[in-house]
């Protein structure tokens, strides 16, 4: 894995991780992290795709080691982004893999880009605009106020699912607990975009890429029923749920997410076509 860095047009600097393939013509693999995580969070997951896949992951502006830039991290934004990226360093169009805020980016992605996206994955997010949006703008002003290291037990139990926290991997714990402890006040920020995000409702039926949709039994921020409103609504997607994770199947249960992620993209080996941009709710 190496490091490297991408300069937006409104002055972003987006450190992104890279893990080469075996072969030189393997297919691209964008991943886009969750809210308070960053590329990272996918470490475990990508060893176990067995280099098949050259992979491509970001740290969203203001997260991680990418700098904030001039404008707000808004799903448009962080989806302009990644576009950009794309385009840059992968040149052609990829499977896109989406974490919670990452799945809203993926999805802000197929509504303006289509062609670029070979698959899509979405993981424990929703197509709807926030339900509990006061709820969230509490969560935002702590933030602000306290800082993150106050709140680490409330993101630990918002991420991760009991019985992760019980009996998972006891050094991932550790590990993102001291990240949580570690972030900066300004991911209140990015908190913002993602509680401030439109629904998505509009775009689904028009969706005609290999669509997999992952949900954690344990979720505690985000249901499997809204995965499956997704899955209900896009003609040949699959529902898979994973028993033992919550929020976050890539670092609860990496090596399932890794085999469900090869099982998907091999079955749906295709050459994507010349979508249109899709319908978006006004706001978006």
């Amino acid at each position: 894995m190496q490091r490297s860095t991408f300069l937006t047009n409104d002055g972003a600097q987006l450190s992104y991780a890279s893990w080469p393939a075996r072969q030189a013509d393997a297919q691209p693999v964008v991943m886009l992290h969750s809210l308070f995580f960053g590329a990272d969070m996918f470490d475990a997951v990508v060893p176990r795709l067995g280099g098949d896949y050259a992979v491509l992951a970001v740290d969203h502006r203001g997260q991680g080691a990418s700098s904030a830039g001039a404008q707000p991290a808004s799903m448009l934004r962080l989806a302009q982004d990644t576009i950009a990226l794309i385009e840059a360093r992968v040149g052609g169009p990829a499977h896109v893999v989406g974490s919670s805020m990452g799945g809203y980016v993926a999805l802000q992605m197929a509504a303006l880009r289509p062609d670029l996206l070979r698959t899509l994955t979405l993981s424990c997010c929703t197509a709807h605009a926030e339900r509990q949006p006061e709820r969230f703008d509490a969560l935002e002003a702590a933030l602000r106020e306290q800082g993150p290291a106050r709140l680490v037990d409330t993101l630990m139990a918002t991420m991760f699912s009991e019985h992760f926290m019980q009996q998972g991997d006891a050094q991932a714990r550790a590990r993102w607990r001291a990240h949580f402890a570690a972030l900066p006040r300004s991911v209140a920020d990015a908190v913002h975009g993602v509680f401030s995000r439109p629904g998505y409702e509009p775009l689904l039926p028009g969706l005609d890429m290999p669509v997999l949709l992952c949900s954690g039994q344990g979720d505690r921020a985000k249901r499997p029923e809204d995965m499956q409103y997704i899955a209900d609504r896009v003609a040949g997607s699959r529902h898979v749920t994973f028993e033992r994770a919550g929020h976050t199947p890539p670092v609860e249960d990496p090596a399932r997410f890794a085999a469900e992620l090869l099982r998907f993209w091999r079955a749906s080996a295709r050459v994507p076509g010349e979508g249109a941009a899709r319908p978006l709710a006004p706001n978006s």
